[in-house]
This record gives C-alpha cells, structure tokens and sequence, in this order.
C-alpha cells in the first residue's frame, strides 16, 4: 500500500509542471510577479526565463499547498485514530461495566435468594431451642469462606439478672471462653450493647478478653471478630460472637447492607423464640404453662403409642402451703413457688417436662420411664419422684413455720402394650388419686399405683 501510494503522488507532482506551463501561456502574468522576477534575477541562473520563474513559483505554491493538505490529512488520521482509541477504550469501559453490573446483580440476586431460603428456614421452627441452633448455623453460613467455618456463639440478654449469658454455641462450646456470663458494663460486649453497632475486629489478641488463651488455638485460620448486638425495638436480646476467616471481614463494608438485612432477620428469629418461650411458660415459677403441658402430654402419649414406650406422670402439691400464704403474705409465697420449681427442675432429667398445673400444683411428664426393672420401686419414675422430695424436704428442714415445707407427689404409669387404651385424662386422674392418697396417708409421701395396688413409701 505504501509504494502504491508514494506512485500516486510523484505521478501528481509530474502533472503539475504541464499544467503550470499550460496555465502562465494563457494568461497574463501580474506586475507584481514582474517585480518579483527583476528583484531576483541577479541570483537567479542566467538561463532562466522569466516563463520558467512563474512556473517554478507555481510548482512551489503547489507543493505547499499539498503540504498544508498532507498536514491537514495527518492531523485529521490523528484525530480519528485518538477517537478510534477513545471510542475502543470507552467501550471496554462499558463492558466491564456492564459485566460488574451483572456480577453484582447475579451477586444480589444470590444474596436476595440467600436471605429468602434463610428466612424460609427460620420460620419452620418455633422451638427456642431449635430456633437458636437455627440462627448459629444460618450465621456461620453467611460468614464462612473457603478458607474455613465461622465459629459462632449466642449470648442471650437476662433480664432478671441484667447479664449476658452464653446461650448455645456451633463449633464451640462454653469451654472456649473465660466465663459464661458478663456485666453488661465488661468487654467485649460493652461496647456494642452502648452503640447498638456491630463491632469489628480485623485480629482478636489477649486483650480481648472473651477467650481462653490455652484454648483459642482451636479456632484455627478464624481469627477474625465479629460482635452482632441483636437489636428489636431499641432494645438488645443478644449479642452473636463470630469468629472467621480474615478474608470475610475485607469485604464486610463493601457488603454491609447485605449483612444488616442477615442480622435483622436473625434478631427477628430470635425474638420470635423468646416471645415463643414466654408464651408456653409459667410467668412466675418458669416451668411449662399448663395448656402446653397439655398438648406436649397427648403429643407424648401418640409416640409412645407410635413407638411402644412408656411413659409416667408426677402429680406434686406443696404440703400446707396456704399457711404460707395467710401468715407470710402472697409475696413470700411466690418466693417459695419460685423455689421449689427450681429445685423439681434440678432434679428432674433433660428429657422430662415439667408443668405448672394450677396454684400451688405441679405435674412432671416423664418420657420413655416406667416402673423400673421388674416392677421395682428403685429405679423408673418412682426414683425421680423420690429424687424430688428428698430435695425439697432438705432445702426447708429446719425452717420454722409456716415454712418448714414438704411435698406429696402421686405418680402414674402408662406401660405398653398393657394400658394402651389409657389417654392423657385418664393418665392425670390416676396421678392425682394417688397424690390424694399421700396427702390422705400424712403428707411428705410418693404414691404409686402398681398393677392396680396402691403402695404407699415415706
């Protein structure tokens, strides 16, 4: 292409000498190229007419003009080749634009599905216990990278004690930290329970003060910090420690909003569980309500059907407890109620349920027990039974009245396949008779019927 070009142009110059000649022999030159002539000529070769003068200047101009032309031409391809440049540049631009653009959307929209799924997740459960083992993994999830599993533990606000107690934890457990319950006013919780902000901590060291430094090497690569105050209302229901991998807490910022909307739904979950814990509890004593007793007892009752078990119950009633009442006040009785409630709950197992059945009354379902080995009295829910009113019987021994207190406790049991037919109503009716039968027999007592024979133990 260039020889092509650089042909073309000596091919033009060569025409131009003709075309000059041609032009200086039909018209007439001007004075001032005469002038121009006779002012020069001195150094102008002798030989050189006057014809050939305008002809030379002619051919001159004319390069020149070609010369303004080539410039004119180069400047305009440099022009349209920055443009080119430009326009090539902007459209990358634009691609990568639109490719982040469609990263983020295809970002959010894993995220939107991750909140949903989540929050699908979360309202299956109503159980507190269910619902914060939810809420740890689902916290874990949306913290964990490749490098390793967040570590998360719950500490729950109690209200009573103003506190923050350690609640439950996913790959870890109490023993990790320094103690299982802070002042409101100690670190690391100090701060996030005033600013109700999360707190983040790029590498826990000693000064942290939540962990057992004989401990912390089992949280491994996780040694990032995350401190969650759980907030509903203006008011804080708890705080999520998260431990995790470096890398999560770099693009925290960049993802805040994402992880708001996470510890709102969480904090909604969790309010949900507490909310859900008061609605089946006794407000006073903190056992089970009676109507969900209830409904936990029939739901009992089917799977023991289901899967041919067992099952008993314990009727409890405070001996001469309205003398508590009458000569102490109601206030003194509540105390008492208080007290004796956490000493059945003591000494009643993980799996047994524990009720409120009105006043001064409270009944005990007992998963999966019976009698015991061969009809034995010392072992089964005659054991548990006992367990409970020796307990009592020591923690007031020795009080003046009215509060030197004991309890009679009648027991029911419900054997497969043998009283099958036996339903919940049937089941309390038979633990309250022999409940009747202890106090009847002089108080501080468990009774149980046995094969249809009353047995009566002090």
């Amino acid at each position: 292409m260039r020889w092509l070009r650089g042909l073309v142009f000596i091919g033009f110059v060569g025409l131009l000498v003709p075309v000059a000649i041609y032009t200086t022999q039909q018209y007439v030159v001007s004075d001032h190229l005469v002038a121009l002539f006779l002012r020069v000529h001195l150094w102008l070769p002798p030989t050189l007419a006057f014809e050939h003068f305008v002809v030379f200047l002619l051919v001159l101009s004319l390069l020149a003009l070609i010369a303004v032309l080539a410039g004119c031409g180069a400047l305009l391809g440099f022009v349209q080749t920055r443009h080119s440049l430009l326009s090539q540049k902007v459209l990358r631009h634009a691609a990568v634009t639109q490719q982040e653009t469609d990263r983020l959307k295809e970002q959010q929209g894993g995220q939107c599905e991750q909140l949903r799924l989540m929050a699908q997740t979360l309202a299956k459960r109503m159980d507190k216990r269910v619902l914060i083992q939810a809420i740890l993994e689902a916290a874990s999830r949306m913290t964990s990278g490749a490098p390793a599993n967040s570590v998360v533990s719950l500490w729950a606000l109690h209200f009573e004690t103003d506190t923050l107690r350690f609640e439950q934890g996913l790959y870890c457990d109490e023993s990790l930290f320094v103690k299982t319950e802070f002042q409101l006013t100690e670190q690391p919780f100090a701060q996030v329970l005033t600013t109700q902000k999360t707190s983040v901590i790029p590498k826990w060291d000693e000064k942290f003060g939540l962990l057992k430094t004989d401990r912390a090497s089992r949280l491994g690569s996780t040694t990032g910090v995350m401190i969650v105050p759980m907030v509903i209302e203006g008011s804080v229901l708890g705080v999520l420690v998260i431990f995790c991998h470096p890398n999560v807490l770099k693009s925290y910022e960049e993802g805040q909003s994402f992880f708001d909307a996470v510890w709102g739904q969480l904090t909604l979950a969790l309010a949900i569980a507490v909310q859900g814990e008061v609605a089946i509890l006794d407000r006073l004593t903190g056992v089970h309500n009676r109507e969900y007793f209830m409904k936990r007892l029939i739901q009992e009752i089917e799977r023991a059907n289901r899967y041919r078990l067992p099952l008993s119950l314990l009727m409890i009633d405070i001996d001469n407890f309205k003398l508590v009442n009458d000569m102490l006040g109601h206030q003194q009785g509540d105390a008492v109620l208080k007290i004796i409630a956490k000493l059945i709950k003591r000494e009643a197992r993980a799996i047994d349920l524990i009720g409120r059945y009105g006043g001064e009354e409270f009944v005990i379902m007992l998963p999966e027990t019976g009698y015991g080995g061969q009809g034995s009295m010392s072992t089964g829910a005659y054991l548990v039974a006992e367990r409970i009113r020796n307990a009592i019987d020591e923690e007031f021994h020795g009080f003046q009245k009215p509060l030197n207190l004991t309890i009679s406790i009648g027991v029911s049991v419900r054997r497969y396949p043998e009283d099958r037919e036996v339903d919940f109503q049937e089941l309390i009716r038979q633990a309250d008779e022999q409940l009747y039968q202890a106090k009847a027999t002089g108080k501080n007592k468990v009774c149980m019927l046995i094969r249809e024979t009353p047995q009566v133990t002090s």
